[in-house]
């Protein structure tokens, strides 16, 4: 389309030690946020670490040297989204698991503590995970003004050293302070070096291959509930391409398919559905189908092995009651069938009541 503007998105993510100012860091960088950007979360905030990873991102004028890297797939602005992964030890899978999606690392080191335990196990990952990696010396504002460019250039050459027996030797160092003052100073200080680590990181970006080929391969990110809607899926397509009413299957979960339909007022919303998942359902169509879990929060759930026809009378029916249709007919007269039966279902079932599991079992 005319006047449509493509943006290339680059994946960076802010590893570190606990409390090294990751996520100070991540939030002086960033225009927008997700909504678990920030340590939104409670327990975060309570806390004071990263439990989850925050994405938030911020855009910038496409660097000169990508400007012809894209071959046919020309871009007009590149935007980097900033993993912000956790720094606790007990929490080395969700940082492995942040690590998979990146294309370039950051690795955020307190100026005055150094390389630290989580330091060295970050860098360990990025090894295994990423091409590239900057180092960014944090916290420079706790230096004495009069000895800060001293310790800033002692720092760095310890790093040098540290990193020569690694895939990112030489690679780049930049000095900033991204909360001058701390967490709890107020917000009118402005961060130091920021604007020259956004050079930094632009100097640094690569046209990442992405192959929209093959199996889907997606990384997840998030997965919550939203009351009323069902499960929400968040995450990051590494391999392969979806599009709108694709079929997507989730191991784990089985197959959502055009065999599976939603049913309703069997069970009351406090109902545990789990106890139910896998009982045999007999339709007033004739048919059987299976109990498959629970679809979201209001008692619904899902049956699976419903054959084609059945799920073309269903969709018919959710048809005919439409919404806000007139009651005259003119719909309806729309409609191949114009006789419905309501699609009850009916469930058998026995308890035995010396299962200590309370287990539901069908004859």
């Amino acid at each position: 389309l005319a006047g449509r503007t493509k943006t290339l998105n680059f994946n960076v993510g802010v590893l570190g030690h606990v409390d090294s100012g990751k996520t100070s860091l991540a939030r002086a960088l960033s225009s927008t946020a997700s909504t678990a950007a920030f340590d939104k979360n409670p327990q975060s905030r309570e806390r004071g670490i990263t439990l989850d990873l925050g994405f938030s991102s911020f855009t910038v004028d496409l660097p000169d040297h990508l400007r012809d890297a894209g071959g046919r797939q020309q871009y007009d602005s590149l935007q980097f989204t900033l993993v912000d992964c956790p720094g606790h030890a007990s929490l080395i899978r969700t940082i492995i698991g942040g690590a998979q999606i990146i294309d370039l690392m950051m690795l955020v080191v307190d100026v005055v503590k150094g390389v630290q335990t989580q330091t060295a196990e970050c860098l360990l990952i990025g090894e295994l995970t990423c091409r590239r990696m900057v180092v960014v010396l944090n916290k420079t504002d706790l230096l004495p003004p009069n000895k800060r460019q001293a310790a800033i250039e002692k720092m760095t050459k310890r790093l040098h050293k540290t990193l020569e027996s690694t895939r990112f030797k030489e690679c780049p160092v930049i000095a900033v302070a991204a909360k001058p003052g701390g967490p709890e100073a107020p917000d009118t200080e402005e961060p130091h070096g920021v604007p020259e680590l956004i050079e930094l990181l632009k100097k640094q970006a690569y046209l990442p291959k992405r192959d929209p080929g093959g199996d889907l391969l997606m990384a997840v990110d998030h997965c919550f509930s939203i009351r009323g809607q069902g499960t929400v899926m968040t995450g990051t397509i590494l391999q392969g391409s979806l599009a709108i009413n694709d079929t997507v299957e989730i191991p784990a979960l089985k197959v959502t398919d055009d065999y599976t339909v939603i049913g309703r007022n069997l069970f009351k919303k406090e109902t545990n559905l789990q106890l139910f998942v896998g009982l045999k359902v007999t339709l007033s169509t004739g048919e059987t189908g299976v109990i498959e879990g629970g679809f979201g929060q209001s008692g619904k759930f899902k049956i699976h092995g419903l054959r084609p026809e059945t799920k073309l009378l269903l969709s018919s029916t959710s048809k005919k009651r439409g919404k806000g249709g007139s009651k005259g007919g003119a719909e309806n007269e729309e409609e191949p069938r114009t006789e419905f039966q309501p699609v009850s279902i009916h469930l058998h079932f026995k308890r035995y009541v010396f299962d200590p599991h309370k287990k539901m079992i069908q004859r």
